[in-house]
């Protein structure tokens, strides 16, 4: 399946339409990673955020010297985000918990498409504003529940 059938079939991409989805796929890459291979280690440059198309990945943080897993992402799904929208190191580790492969957006591609199609680019940041304020609402959840047991 080609990466614009991959975004139309894809629930989180619902918005798109077939414009674009190739306009997205024409500057998409596709990579593969073998099971518990480092995708991106924590605090690496931030460039590219990755959709997957099969596999899942684990998201990992560092605390104290110890990994802990905070999410597991799964097919349709996307990591690596925040790299898109500020360029910035990552705040976490990404990991392939599976064969997995993925569709990798850079930040220079999505800037070109910006300028390119400037609509599209849009609908790209609408996509990651409504997820990243679903894991926001879930962290604060997940704060709550935690500082409630430290009490």
């Amino acid at each position: 399946m080609g990466s614009a059938d991959f975004l139309l079939q894809n629930k989180g991409f619902k918005d798109l339409n077939a414009t674009d989805a190739d306009a997205i796929s024409s500057i998409c890459t596709e990579e593969s990673f073998s099971s518990g291979s480092t995708i991106f280690p924590e605090e690496s440059a931030g460039d590219k955020m990755y959709v997957i198309k099969n596999g899942s990945v684990k998201i990992t943080k560092k605390v104290k010297e110890t990994e802990n897993t905070i999410a597991v992402i799964n097919p349709g799904e996307f990591f690596g985000e925040m790299a898109l929208l500020d360029g910035l190191p990552r705040s976490a580790a990404a990991k392939a918990s599976s064969d997995t492969v993925v569709l990798t957006i850079t930040r220079d591609n999505y800037m070109a498409l910006r300028a390119k199609a400037p609509q599209t680019a849009l609908k790209i940041v609408d996509i990651l504003v409504k997820v990243l304020s679903n894991r926001l609402r879930q962290a604060n959840k997940n704060l709550e529940v935690i500082s409630f047991w430290i009490e």
